[in-house]
């Protein structure tokens, strides 16, 4: 849909909106079990239900179950914050949209006293600035509650720049009666604030200023989803080569329990080479090699000796291909990233990795950064005896030794093989930490790529691996 039509969809679902809320605020039993009240408005829970959920709806914003807007956001910062909204990028979950929302009574921007400004956003750059030098809120230019909720925003400002590196594009605080949108709020809050960079809005101008709303809030305004998969022809419908911060090569892992249902299922996993290239506002878009997968799996050399090589080298041949490929549709020589500087696919919250599940179980995207696999030919610790579980003795992890290829626990390398790890302090350690336990929770750390994501120098020095 383009944004011609995008936009007046959302004028005919804020008009309807407006209008169901004008019926519900005239309801003389809108709340059945207190006394009768004409003059009683929603509290902060009421009006997210009555108000703001539905309008991030028709602003192109999903709320619930697989949506791409957190609620009560976890922030990490001195103490826990939960932050009621946040409108996100749907692959790595970069925060696009803050919503403070507030209950349908609470005063409009207000000066303290009989302060005089010339705007109400002028008001509350007054009233930003005097948090910025540190002075209370006590000396505030604007009433208390307003230079609490500018507080508020500021330390999410502030955390989110800070701590996880990044640059909110959008935030807005929000009742029934009136909106506030700062258009840029790291310039506003951590720089230097401006009249100009905040837009105010009362409940009586929305519908006939829904065109600067859209401009300002609707998803497309702030961000361009990227399709699960592209071909590297369909590179230019959604990025020049000076929109790219990064590129990085990984692979898509789909994994299959195989045989009969008589019979132990057994894991098959086809790896499909893939190219992640990162835009500047943190979209992702993934590029894959084509429909013919790689099976995963050990080849015989002369001499009779299992090895991943064969398997690494075809990924690497054609990992080499796409990223030309990719090169030569964008006009360019691509150069691969290492993987410390990919943004990350989302996670739980605001958390990063460089592992993200697909829509289907057991299907993942990969990043690998300058290498083409998350699997090494060989583990980097040589010789180590705990690719057996007779040699672990005490420490061997579970019952007996894992002799067939298992879906539960999954295990694709077993017993005695070098991509192997029969320790059960090391599976205890990884328990919350191993990246691609999913795919294989007994692949030996030291044959994985993402050893260093993983573990600390120091943690890495007090494993088993090779003692």
């Amino acid at each position: 849909m383009n944004r011609l039509a995008l936009q007046n969809l959302f004028k005919r679902g804020l008009g309807d909106l407006l209008a169901a809320v004008e019926r519900e605020l005239a309801r003389p039993l809108r709340d059945p079990f207190a006394e009768l009240d004409p003059n009683r408005r929603p509290h902060e829970h009421d009006t997210r239900l009555l108000f703001v959920n539905d309008l991030l709806g028709h602003l192109g914003w999903r709320l619930g179950a697989g949506g791409n807007v957190l609620e009560e956001a976890r922030l990490q910062a001195t103490t826990t914050k939960f932050m009621d909204y946040v409108g996100v990028v749907d692959i790595t979950g970069a925060p696009l949209l803050l919503v403070e929302a507030k209950a349908w009574d609470k005063p409009a921007i207000s000066a303290r006293g009989d302060g005089q400004h010339a705007s109400e956003a002028t008001l509350l750059v007054a009233a930003i600035q005097h948090i910025r030098n540190g002075k209370p809120e006590s000396t505030s230019p604007i009433i208390a509650e307003w230079d609490g909720y500018l507080r508020q925003v500021c330390g999410y400002v502030q955390t989110l720049n800070e701590r996880y590196h990044h640059n909110l594009p959008r935030a807005i605080i929000i009742s029934g009666e009136w909106m506030v949108v700062f258009r840029c709020p790291v310039e506003t809050f951590l720089r230097v604030a401006r009249p100009d960079d905040i837009a105010i809005f009362t409940r009586a101008q929305f519908k006939e200023r829904a065109e600067d709303i859209f401009k300002l809030l609707h998803r497309s305004a702030l961000t361009e989803d990227a399709p699960e998969s592209l071909r590297p022809a369909q590179l230019r419908q959604f990025l020049e080569l000076s929109d790219i911060s990064g590129v990085f090569q990984g692979v898509h892992v789909h994994y299959e329990r195989t045989g009969s249902t008589l019979f132990v299922r057994r894991p098959r996993i086809l790896i499909y080479p893939a190219l992640f290239v990162a835009r500047k506002d943190d979209a992702i878009f993934t590029v894959i090699d084509n429909d013919t997968p790689v099976e995963l799996d050990y080849r015989r050399d002369d001499d009779g000796v299992e090895t991943l090589a064969p398997h690494l080298d075809e990924i690497d041949a054609r990992g080499a291909a796409l990223i030309t490929a990719c090169g030569t549709e964008l006009s360019s020589v691509l150069s691969s990233a290492e993987l410390s500087a990919f943004p990350g696919f989302r996670r739980e919250g605001l958390a990063k990795s460089p592992v993200g599940e697909l829509t289907e179980a057991d299907e993942w995207l990969v990043a690998t950064g300058s290498a083409t696999h998350f699997l090494l030919a060989e583990p980097r610790v040589q010789g180590c005896r705990f690719h057996s579980w007779a040699e672990c003795g005490a420490d061997a992890a579970m019952q007996s030794a894992i002799s067939a290829r298992s879906v539960d626990p999954p295990a694709f390398f077993v017993d005695t093989q070098r991509h192997h790890c029969a320790h059960q302090v090391v599976q205890d350690r990884r328990e919350d930490r191993c990246l691609i336990q999913a795919i294989d929770s007994r692949t030996c750390c030291q044959a994985c790529m993402f050893l260093e994501q993983c573990w600390t120098e120091e943690e890495q020095a007090a494993l088993p691996c090779g003692h």
